[in-house]
């Protein structure tokens, strides 16, 4: 699947494309909102929760590496560092 095809999806369909073909890689929070982070073919999707109400807030598709930035900061590679 592309992204564009992914995009064009209802709400609803997307959200059983991730369950059925999503890897999931990370989660984190901002204030307050849950953010999980799937890999899906050559692309990614965010998915936004109201952490309280578990609630989908909204679903963020893209592929460009640059948004996985923040993702990136926040992995400790320091026991790897060890080993070097």
């Amino acid at each position: 699947m592309t992204l564009s095809q992914f995009a064009i999806q209802t709400k609803d369909q997307q959200i059983e494309t991730i369950k059925k073909h999503g890897c999931f890689l990370y989660v984190r929070n901002e204030a307050g909102v849950d953010i999980i982070l799937y890999q899906l073919d050559g692309f990614y999707i965010e998915v936004f929760f109201e952490a309280e109400a578990k609630e989908k807030i909204a679903i963020r598709p893209f592929d460009d590496t640059a948004s996985l930035d923040i993702y990136l900061q926040e992995i400790n590679i320091s026991a790897l560092q060890e080993l070097l």
